[in-house]
């Protein structure tokens, strides 16, 4: 008996080892891939931006948007006892109205359970700020101008670059808009159709030496834009560009050096090419700035809007459709540029394949301003 269970144990001990040499065998034979991702320890940000600069409405409520920003994917969203799910975006903006003096909570939980909790006192500010026993004056106190230097580039000297069809057709409807609704003044806007590069320089030196410290500059660009990767280079193709040389080609750091050269309060640049991403400080669409409007002005700004980052961007432009829409359609008093992107971002991305970008222009003395435009009476 004893003898039978050994032998039993022998084979037992035999199949096991074959099992185990086959298992190595496939192990060896099909190598397990294992991939290894840094893990997310990285909680989502959450930003209280103010709408219409955080003016009370007739109600005296205030207009807020809560933004939640998680590149890992938002899981939930908590404000005061209200729980909203993330859905795995990578961002969320949530508008509410709320009292001046509320106490808003927020904790914003990402898919890997990072946590994030952040506090507000609701804030708001009235139309007017009374100056004397007899004087009143809206919050854009500050005596200023708006000047526009727009560029629309459609026809080339070289007939090998494609002419395009839209670019002055949408730089027209801009100046329509500007002068018709928002306090620019049609003598004051520079409106350049098919200019060479040194139209297009002379120009922007024309802004530097009239342009003063309190004034606004809008800059608008139409036509082609080329990313060079090689260089790192972005361009601008004025009318006498050349395909076959740069030597004409107006580059985005020399539009950089003519913007910080203009010493205006504000300069918002809004660009309907391809365009080099590196211009930006930073890609944030909205630096979560104070809802104090006055102090806002008093802070010099120079931002960008531009309709893609280093991607050609189709002749009938989506991002320009919208963006005049929303200028047209806009009903608050100061609306800003953050507004507008923040308005205009997702409808581009839902409607083509181009990316809007937005930030600050990098070596220009921003100081986190923010440009507003400001509708007629």
């Amino acid at each position: 008996m004893k003898t039978f269970k050994f032998l039993i144990c022998c084979v037992f001990l035999f199949v096991l080892a074959q099992n185990l040499n086959a298992q190595d065998a496939e192990v060896i034979s099909n190598p397990i891939r294992v991939s290894f991702k840094a893990k997310d320890i990285i909680p989502p940000n959450i930003f209280l931006v103010y709408r219409n600069a955080g003016l009370l409405t007739p109600e005296g409520k205030v207009y807020v948007d809560i933004r939640i920003l998680d590149e890992g994917g938002l899981g939930t969203v908590t404000i005061n006892d209200e729980k909203i799910n993330g859905g795995k975006q990578d961002s969320l903006i949530l508008t509410y109205q709320f009292n001046p003096g509320q106490e808003i909570d927020v904790e914003a939980r990402d898919i890997a359970n990072n946590v994030k909790e952040k506090g507000f006192t609701i804030k708001g500010a009235v139309p007017a700020v009374v100056l004397g026993a007899d004087q009143e004056q809206t919050v854009s106190a500050p005596k200023h101008k708006y000047y526009a230097l727009l560029m629309g580039v459609e026809k080339y000297d070289d007939s090998e670059i494609n002419p395009l069809t839209e670019p002055i057709k949408d730089a027209t409807l801009l100046k329509q808009v500007l002068v018709s609704k928002y306090t620019f003044e049609e003598q004051d806007i520079t409106f350049l159709k098919n200019p060479t590069g040194d139209e297009i320089q002379i120009a922007f030196e024309d802004l530097s030496n009239k342009v003063t410290a309190n004034d606004f500059v809008l800059i608008f660009y139409a036509g082609h834009g080329y990313f060079d990767e090689k260089r790192d280079a972005g361009y601008w193709f004025p009318r006498d560009a050349r395909k076959s040389n740069t030597a004409r080609w107006f580059r985005n750091s020399t539009l950089v050096e003519d913007i910080g050269a203009i010493p205006s309060k504000h300069t918002l640049l809004i660009s309907d090419a391809c365009f080099s991403g590196g211009i930006f400080l930073s890609r944030a669409p909205f630096n979560n700035a104070s809802l104090d409007v006055s102090n806002n002005l008093k802070r010099q700004s120079r931002k960008a809007m531009t309709s893609g980052s280093l991607t050609t961007v189709p002749d009938k432009s989506v991002f320009m459709k919208y963006l005049l829409q929303i200028l047209s359609e806009n009903n608050n008093k100061y609306f800003s540029s953050e507004e507008l992107f923040e308005q205009l971002k997702p409808i581009v991305r839902n409607n083509s394949d181009t990316e809007p970008r937005y930030g600050e222009i990098k070596n220009t003395h921003d100081e986190g301003g923010i440009f507003y435009f400001i509708k007629k009476d």
